[in-house]
């Protein structure tokens, strides 16, 4: 092991800061065992990895050897992707959602390829892509989008929201390969792409179907394609922005000039402390000081996040119009896309509301005073009213209530309803699931204008809860409140029948509007190399078995979940040694770990062990 490999991704990364470079030499980089126990690193514990693809295996048993295996194939250029297996799962609209699921060979490749990826289009020293797309990106999310709304929408009159008909089912493949051959000239690898696109996929009944369109189902490397693709909606959206804007200035309001004008001849003459001059004070602070619609301003605002997209437009309406046919031009000429006509609105973004990002969108009056720190030319700072046009963000709470009603938590009319089908849980796996629920909706509207309306959603949960332990133990919502509190604390007791923790309802009281509460996106590694190091010299792959310490034809033994089991639900077998360990994956030779599968093993303990994998 040497940081070689990772140094190479890292000036990978340094020469695609600058966005003319064209690679020439990238395939190579799949040779490098290094990155692909990397991959293993990345992708080892995230959810759906036991799940078999269509040759109905799993990442148990995945090792060095497999790895090496992979390597040769792609010298000899031989690696072939396998057709992903197809199932369904369905959708709050009551519709179905194709879901695809890969082998655990080809994730492990397709993960590779997303680092090069990248490196390439996604460089922390200078990134490809522009500044507006947030989505599947290092340091981005739906908050670092809407913290752009936030603070740099203000001068909006209308917002396009943006609905690209079945966006990934229909992106076209040889336009893609085509976008792609502007950053990399290596044919190798482009042929690898080639190969994972045209892969094809299981039908239900088993019968292989081809990729004609549309990016890979379930790929990695999907998300990043499709940014590859659409970055060239971005670019064009800039050449717009840049070729309209024009004006260094709104112009004053005429009515609001013509008090103003007033005020200071009243002022001029000593009338400061008449009713009629308060009254004028009164009225200039209701009105904008700019001209709102000023014909001779024009500024255009976008953000992307996947295929969701937003243009907001300070001008006319006709041309917001003109804009959105723009692009619905572009999209089909360029990109072979359908902008959706019944789902792409323009509206006035000061009485109507646009949806983004799951957040109701308008510039209005946010119930908050805007001021701004400014001189008078002494040098003396004050503050001073801005315009009162200000972004409004709120949580759609109608939309909210429909969601958890579809989910089995309430009423169409946001009654509270048991959940029946979690009924049969432990308590505190419950209470834990209505937790999340609540938590997560929580933290992703915590920005909101409307926060404290998000108090309705709690207490539809926190009844739905009580409903629901109400129907485990038999018992009314009254005794469940008596019994449990209102956070419903759930005391869970260990084998030795002592209180082992404790699980509560999350029931938040801090309710204080707290408008730039946006989250930070998931970080990219700074220091490629250190991390990668660090993660590789952890890595268990290549180890000799914990078990017997042989060292050679070793494998990684994977389980789904290590779980913090109650005195009902204790861990059988083998699991034993993996929930002592607090690991999901451990090494082991080929004899040990058909040994485990055949439960050989299951009263082994702790101090039969050949070593503890740390």
């Amino acid at each position: 092991m040497s940081q070689e490999t990772f140094m190479r991704l890292e000036h990978l990364r340094q020469l695609n800061s600058n966005r003319q470079w064209v690679n020439e030499d990238v395939y190579r980089l799949m040779y490098k065992e290094d990155l692909y126990i990397l991959a293993y690193e990345r992708i080892k514990s995230k959810p759906g990895n036991m799940t078999p693809g269509t040759d109905e295996e799993t990442l148990d048993g995945f090792s060095l050897e497999a790895i090496r295996e992979i390597i040769q194939e792609m010298r000899t250029e031989q690696f072939r992707f396998k057709p992903v297996r197809t199932t369904f799962i369905p959708k709050t609209n009551g519709k179905m959602r194709k879901l695809g699921i890969p082998c655990v060979r080809d994730k492990i490749v397709q993960e590779v390829m997303h680092m090069i990826l990248e490196a390439i289009y996604d460089s922390p020293h200078g990134p490809y892509f522009q500044e507006t797309s947030h989505g599947f990106r290092p340091n981005r999310s739906c908050h670092t989008a809407l913290r752009e709304f936030r603070g740099k929408w203000t001068a909006m009159n209308w917002l396009i929201e943006g609905d690209i008909r079945a966006c990934f089912d229909e992106l076209d493949l040889h336009v893609l390969v085509t976008l792609l051959q502007k950053k990399i000239q290596d044919q190798r690898f482009l042929n690898l792409i080639w190969k994972l696109l045209k892969a094809g996929y299981m039908d239900l009944h088993g019968t292989k179907r081809e990729s004609l369109i549309g990016s890979p189902q379930g790929s990695l490397v999907s998300p990043i394609l499709a940014n590859v693709y659409l970055h060239e909606l971005d670019e064009f959206v800039e050449e717009l922005r840049q070729g309209l804007g024009k004006g260094e200035a709104k112009h004053r309001d005429p009515t609001y000039r013509k008090i103003s004008k007033e005020k200071a001849r009243m002022a001029a003459r000593g009338k400061t402390r008449t009713k009629e001059f308060k009254a004028i004070v009164k009225l200039m602070r209701t009105l904008p000081s700019r001209q709102v619609d000023d014909p001779e301003f024009i500024r255009i605002r976008y953000l992307r996040y996947a295929d969701d997209w937003c243009v907001g437009v300070s001008g006319s309406h006709a041309l917001a119009e003109e804009i959105k046919q723009r692009m619905k031009t572009f999209l089909w000429d360029h990109l072979k896309l359908t902008l959706s006509e019944e789902k792409t609105h323009v509206t006035n973004a000061r009485t109507e509301e646009a949806f983004f990002l799951g957040t109701m969108l308008k510039i209005g009056n946010g119930g908050t005073a805007k001021v701004k720190q400014t001189t008078n030319g002494t040098g003396k700072t004050f503050k001073r009213r801005t315009t009162g046009w200000e972004t409004v963000m709120k949580a759609p709470l109608p939309r909210l209530v429909k969601r958890l009603s579809e989910r089995g938590f309430c009423t169409t009319e946001g009654e509270p309803t048991p959940k029946s089908g979690w009924a049969f849980l432990d308590a505190e796996q419950i209470v834990s699931l209505y937790s999340s629920v609540n938590r997560g909706i929580q933290n992703y509207y915590r920005f909101a204008d409307n926060w404290g309306q998000l108090n309705r959603i709690q207490y539809i949960l926190q009844c739905s809860l009580a409903k629901t332990l109400a129907r485990k133990y038999q018992i009314s919502m009254t005794k469940v409140f008596k019994r449990f509190g209102k956070q419903m604390t759930i005391h869970v007791v260990g084998k030795d029948g002592k209180k082992d923790r404790e699980v509560s309802f999350y029931l938040n009281r801090d309710w204080t509007k707290r408008r730039d509460a946006f989250q930070e996106g998931k970080h990219s590694d700074s220091d490629l190399v250190q991390t990668a190091m660090r993660m590789r010299t952890r890595s268990k792959l290549g180890k000799p078995c914990c078990i017997c310490g042989e060292v050679e034809q070793t494998a990684m033994h994977h389980v789904r979940h290590i779980r913090k089991l109650s005195h009902k639900r204790v861990a059988t077998g083998f699991n034993r040694v993996l929930r002592a360990l607090n690991r999901k994956q451990i090494p082991v030779c080929t004899a040990c770990h058909v040994s485990i599968h055949r439960g050989e093993y299951d009263g082994m303990k702790l101090s039969d062990l050949a070593y503890i994998p740390r």
